[in-house]
């Protein structure tokens, strides 16, 4: 019933009578069939109104035609009934047309919502691939998680079996001081150390044990120059640890560290306001020696937090991690002569560092794995 319904509110009802009949010749019959639409309750759908109400408000011709039918009709009659039958074809017409009209301001007015924004199939489908493409980002940033949750259980069950192990250690030996041991207690012991598993090896990608102070006392690239605008912020974890890059009053960049003095609160998720991160829990304000110098519901003084020496060269952002005094010189990425930069390639990849580089650095694989880009025709070197 409800297709049913729908096509009665879509259609005009028309009449169940028959339009006269008009026999000009022996055997030669004409006429119109005229359908009529009814609603889910049987009642006649009423006429609906439009704008084109007027030029198509014309009576309906057939209550005034003369009933001829069963009689001889003269050439005036015949005339007549003629006359009344092209009027019933003009009313038809007109009602054909109005229906058509109301149809196609039902359609317009079903897909008009769909056309509000007027936004084309390009934009749709740039807009598409920004969504796509955060949501590979979110999905990548939870991998990332995943692992480095995966490593701290490791490295508690790591510990927590070195702490076992000491525990049963110092109890044995306070046992073997107190009393001497017999001969069932030394086999059970033996039994126990021989049931107990082998203990897990470490397996992770990157190092486990804390990195050695000298490894930090480097200048370090984590940015590009053109990724980082007046009004943005790129945050980064270096050895482990948040940090955040800016741009200051003066345009050049600094790097703080990615938490609030404050709450703790991420500092990336706030804003850059006039050369000052801008917490976004309690809007306190930070520059980029790490300096708080605005806080709007509090007053603390020489609020600071850590900050890196950061420093811009050659389209890159620089930051030295370490606890020495930064070296004066950095270093070049400036190609050799005759070479020119090309393209800036920024990956991601849930790998060790080293591991990468000595694919890098491995050019016999290419000829061989790299046959459809770049190495395409390449000697084995």
């Amino acid at each position: 019933m409800n297709a049913v319904a729908t096509a009665a509110a879509l259609s005009l009802p028309i009449s169940l009578c028959k339009s006269s009949r008009i026999s000009t010749r022996k055997g030669v019959k004409g006429g119109l069939r005229v359908v009529a639409v009814f609603g889910e309750e049987g009642e006649l759908v009423e006429e609906k109104k439009s704008i084109w109400g007027p030029l198509f408000d014309v009576e309906d011709p057939r209550s005034k035609a003369p009933q001829c039918k069963g009689k001889f009709m003269d050439v005036n009659q015949a005339l007549e009934v003629a006359r009344y039958d092209i009027q019933y074809l003009d009313w038809r017409a007109r009602q054909d047309v109005l229906t058509i009209m109301l149809l196609h301001e039902k359609v317009v007015e079903v897909l008009n919502p769909l056309a509000r924004e007027y936004k084309s199939i390009g934009t749709l489908k740039k807009d598409l691939a920004g969504l796509q493409e955060e949501l590979a980002q979110a999905h990548r940033q939870v991998h990332i998680s995943e692992a480095r949750v995966g490593t701290a259980l490791d490295k508690l069950a790591y510990m927590e079996a070195l702490v076992n192990d000491r525990l049963l250690q110092d109890r044995t030996t306070t046992e073997t001081n107190e009393a001497p041991p017999s001969p069932s207690t030394s086999t059970q012991s033996l039994n126990a150390v021989k049931g107990k598993p082998p203990r897990k090896s470490l397996k992770v990608s990157g190092p486990v044990q804390p990195y050695h102070p000298n490894l930090k006392n480097f200048w370090y690239p984590v940015a590009f120059s053109t990724d980082l605008k007046d009004d943005t912020m790129i945050p980064i974890d270096c050895f482990e640890e948040p940090w955040v890059i800016f741009r200051g009053k003066d345009g050049r960049p600094g790097c703080v560290q990615n938490t609030c003095a404050h709450r703790a609160c991420p500092l990336h998720l706030g804003s850059v306001n006039e050369g000052r991160i801008q917490c976004p829990y309690h809007g306190w304000e930070y520059t980029t020696d790490g300096k708080c110098e605005k806080m709007p519901s509090t007053r603390l003084l020489d609020v600071k937090i850590r900050s890196l020496p950061c420093f811009e060269q050659e389209g890159m952002i620089w930051i030295w991690p370490g606890d020495d005094p930064p070296a004066a010189t950095l270093p070049s990425l400036l190609p050799p002569p005759g070479f020119q930069i090309h393209a800036e390639i920024v990956m991601e990849l849930p790998v060790e560092h080293g591991l990468l580089l000595d694919n890098l650095l491995d050019l016999a694989h290419a000829p061989f794995t790299h046959t459809s880009t770049f190495a395409k025709g390449w000697t084995v070197p």
